[in-house]
């Protein structure tokens, strides 16, 4: 029998707070850490967990498990939370487009899958729609309403294997650069439609949390 670590409120506080910022509901938690729903509702409640539980949920969050048994006899120096960005889904070429129109850099990002079949699939798929933008970015106008057109019918193909792809455009600083100079980086990321990850955001459009790097190199 697995025994439950002391009652923690700060660790319940720290939970609860990762939870918030990926838009999980308490269910989708446990689904993602493989632990009953009342587990999670104990751990957010009064901070009691087994070390198994704990190192399931800091798994889930993709976090040291450390960072989920505080210590309140030492004082450390907070360290700096990594922005959980939410990604929308895209689901045409145009959609695509206008993420990547004006993007200094760009970068692929994916889910990882149990069966190694999909996950080859996934990377596969990265590969070649890397090579989409690279073309987009090459061709004139007509050109690129074409490459968009194809780049529709991918995602359709996509989406019937059970692959959806999101992204977003954001503008980060260089790293190392003595000046504010901050670059346009395009982040694409594809994950399996029954991903526990993929939730909806307020507005009730389909996203996905993601931990993107803050620097440009």
């Amino acid at each position: 029998m697995e025994e439950n670590m002391a009652k923690h409120l700060g660790r319940a506080k720290l939970v609860k707070r990762q939870r918030a910022e990926r838009a999980w509901p308490q269910r989708q938690l446990a689904e993602a850490a493989k632990v009953n729903l009342r587990t999670i509702q104990r751990l957010e409640r009064d901070g009691s967990a087994s070390f198994e539980t704990l190192l399931a949920v800091a798994g889930a969050f993709d976090i040291d498990v450390k960072d989920l048994t505080p210590s309140s006899n030492v004082r450390k120096k907070a360290k700096p939370q990594k922005k959980v960005h939410l990604l929308p889904r895209l689901t045409s070429g145009k959609d695509l487009a206008s993420i990547i129109s004006g993007a200094d850099l760009f970068q692929v990002e994916r889910d990882e899958a149990d069966d190694k079949r999909a996950q080859d699939a996934m990377i596969s798929i990265l590969e070649l729609l890397k090579g989409d933008i690279v073309r987009w970015h090459d061709s004139d106008l007509a050109g690129k309403l074409k490459i968009e057109f194809e780049i529709s019918e991918e995602i359709k193909g996509l989406e019937k294997f059970g692959f959806y792809l999101f992204g977003v455009n954001r503008n980060i600083p260089r790293a190392g650069a003595k000046t504010k100079e901050r670059l346009s980086m395009c982040t694409i990321y594809m994950s399996h439609s029954r991903s526990p990850k993929i939730v909806r955001d307020k507005n009730s459009n389909m996203v996905i949390p993601a931990l993107l790097t803050e620097v440009a190199s």
